[in-house]
């Protein structure tokens, strides 16, 4: 998979459009940063959607932050690193963690809905490998959604931000090591969008898989054209998988998570004999770290021969689960599960990428003038297993820090262009639309098979081959529609997965390799 640029074009002249800064996706990394760029810069916000079809939109949980006096950022610092299993990257966790608190509270000031008590005090609840209460959240158990709507809301009323919806980022364009602007593709045109500032806030690719939280267009898309200007891409075989989806018949293309927070008010774990399995395995239970917790899920499964495990809520009543958790209570009622008397039927799948594109702690990557934040980005803070609801607080730190580095170094247009001509190499093959859905669904099922929460050598070999063989089918392939771009962008990423799997010897957190 060696091309730089993905489409075939023959001296294309293209339309420019020249802005001070790009962002590319519109989740909480790209709305936040976008928000904290100097308002007299005239900034373009790509997103291949809308606004509510993003990663950050469907986080349930909350957002880690130390909000108490019976709290502090080291606590907080020593639970991330933990988890992390000896690879985080300190200083980025401590810039994190003593951060953090200042973006939350900027986000109260612009209006973000957290849920508070009857005082008035943020109400704030416990996760997974949080040795402290230091949740906080939005509408229960719809963080995400309420967060992106929020910044969304504020973004569309800034006049400097030009938003282009249903846009497909398609390539960076580099010049001399350095970004000069970004391919898109939007109707059936091409454009460039061009600047000297590029912020690349475009997600994970959760949907290699066959079963994942993540939204259909979740291919890593943001990665792969990165990867291709050159950037370093690191430790993309830290796979999580959340332990907690719920199993149902139908909605297969992105299934429904079941927060860790449900656990953190008191859910446990149980086999089909009732059996809590969780309490013997380790120091906190069932809010271990979630690379534990979805190993010991798969082996209780293997040992009773259950199907799925079963998360036991009854602890909590039924105005307490359903104000709490109000879209879990929601979709279990929909799908004719009465919770909170009813046990919750649940699978780990997988759920986020720790590894991604390279970044500092201003969130640079190794090209000039491109920066990553978000799930894309590695900034080193999650290592090899992310603590509970560190995501979206990684965005608003190294969101903002790209946007103040940015501001601080701003690099301007020497002059503005109005078109663009470009050239790339030729291809000779032309695959049918079944051909791609074929090799799509090929990948999805390699990767769950092959590269899931545990792993083989000989697996992880076979995987090697058959993904090895796609990308040498695609190397001669035309690429014209999105969708195509995406199946390749997939490939591509699953290849570096199942490469960085291979390099690791050892277990370490989310990568579990058995011989």
């Amino acid at each position: 998979m060696k091309r730089k640029i993905l489409p075939d074009f023959d001296g294309e002249k293209l339309h420019v459009y020249n802005f001070d800064v790009l962002v590319i996706g519109t989740g909480v990394a790209g709305l936040y940063a976008a928000l904290n760029l100097n308002e007299e810069l005239e900034v373009a916000v790509v997103t291949k959607a809308n606004i509510d079809e993003s990663n950050s939109y469907l986080a349930q949980g909350g957002i880690a932050a130390v909000m108490t006096a019976d709290d502090n950022y080291r606590n907080h610092i020593e639970d991330t690193l933990i988890a992390g299993a000896g690879l985080c990257n300190e200083e980025a966790v401590k810039v994190l963690c003593e951060e953090g608190p200042a973006d939350i509270r900027r986000l109260i000031e612009m209006a973000v809905p957290f849920d508070v008590n009857e005082d008035g005090d943020l109400q704030i609840t416990r996760e997974g490998g949080h040795h402290h209460r230091r949740i906080v959240h939005c509408g229960g158990d719809a963080t995400g959604r309420e967060t992106t709507k929020q910044l969304g809301k504020i973004a569309l009323t800034k006049e400097n931000l030009h938003f282009f919806f249903d846009t497909y980022l398609v390539d960076i364009v580099t010049k001399d090591n350095a970004v000069f602007g970004a391919l898109v593709h939007t109707g059936d045109e091409y454009k460039l969008l061009r600047s000297n500032n590029i912020i690349v806030a475009a997600g994970g690719c959760g949907q290699i898989y066959r079963y994942t939280t993540s939204p259909l267009g979740s291919v890593g898309d943001g990665i792969a054209a990165c990867a291709r200007a050159g950037a370093v891409v690191n430790d993309m075989e830290l796979v999580q998988f959340h332990p907690t989806t719920l199993v149902s018949e139908g909605k297969q293309d992105r299934l429904f998570l079941i927060s860790e927070a449900v656990r953190g008010e008191g859910g446990i774990l149980r086999n089909s004999k009732g059996e809590a399995f969780m309490k013997d395995k380790h120091e906190l239970a069932d809010l271990a770290p979630r690379d534990i917790v979805t190993r010991e899920i798969l082996k209780e499964l293997d040992r009773v021969g259950d199907s799925n495990a079963w998360l036991d809520v009854s602890s909590m009543s039924e105005e307490f689960f359903s104000t709490r958790f109000p879209t879990i209570y929601g979709e279990c009622k929909a799908r004719g599960i009465n919770v909170p008397h009813d046990m919750i039927p649940v699978h780990p799948a997988q759920h986020y990428l720790m590894g991604g594109v390279k970044t500092d702690t201003d969130a640079r990557t190794n090209v000039k003038g491109l920066y990553c934040c978000g799930e894309c980005a590695e900034t080193g803070i999650h290592g090899a297993n992310r603590l509970a609801s560190n995501s979206l607080l990684e965005c608003l730190v190294f969101g903002r820090r790209a946007a103040q580095h940015i501001n601080s170094n701003f690099i301007p247009l020497t002059e503005e262009i109005n078109e663009y001509t470009i050239t790339t190499e030729k291809h000779n093959r032309r695959l049918t639309l079944e051909e791609f859905e074929n090799i799509q669904s090929t990948v999805k099922d390699t990767m769950s098979a092959y590269a899931g929460p545990v792993r083989t050598p000989s697996g992880l070999n076979k995987a090697k081959k058959i993904l090895s063989d796609i990308s040498t089918l695609l190397d001669d392939v035309i690429l014209e529609t999105p969708f195509e771009f995406k199946v390749f962008n997939g490939v591509a990423n699953a290849i570096m997965i199942v490469d960085g799997a291979i390099a690791r010897k050892e277990s370490v957190g989310s990568h579990y390799i058995v011989n």
